[in-house]
């Protein structure tokens, strides 16, 4: 009876495809001018983030207690935005995957910069501008 069964459920299960067969019919010319198609896609955004900090230690000193460490503190990027007029586009070139970076500003901050724990200022880095770079990748 189990084998009945197991028939029944392996027909049911091929006769699936034949029932969702669609008609097939030929577009002519005026049909065709309506479809259209694209390649690749598009990015667009705005892109904000923070670390807490990135900390350098030397262990070479042998001194573990944080008087030999270099820590750049509340670092934040800021400002990335990437608009919909100009987006990040990803698209296949020659058989490789191309990615191109439009205009993208946007800033680099460090609220502290510390050696141990005494702290010697911070850092920002302004106007960082992308625009025009491409990155290309493809197998070998």
């Amino acid at each position: 009876m189990m084998t009945l069964k197991k028939i029944a459920l392996a027909a049911a299960v091929m006769a699936v495809p034949f029932m969702a067969q669609a008609d097939l019919k030929a577009l002519d010319d005026s049909d065709l001018a309506s479809v259209t198609g694209q390649a690749g896609i598009s990015i667009a955004g705005n892109f904000n983030s923070t670390i807490g900090s990135i900390v350098y230690t030397d262990t070479e000193a042998g001194v573990n207690d944080g008087s030999n460490s270099l820590s750049l503190n509340t670092v934040t990027l800021s400002g990335f935005n990437i608009s919909e007029n100009s987006p990040l586009t990803i698209d296949v070139v020659d058989n490789k995957l191309e990615i191109g970076l439009p205009t993208i500003n946007g800033g680099v901050s460090v609220e502290s910069v510390k050696i141990g724990a005494s702290s010697i200022g911070g850092v920002a880095i302004n106007d960082l501008n992308m625009a025009g770079s491409t990155v290309k990748i493809w197998g070998h």
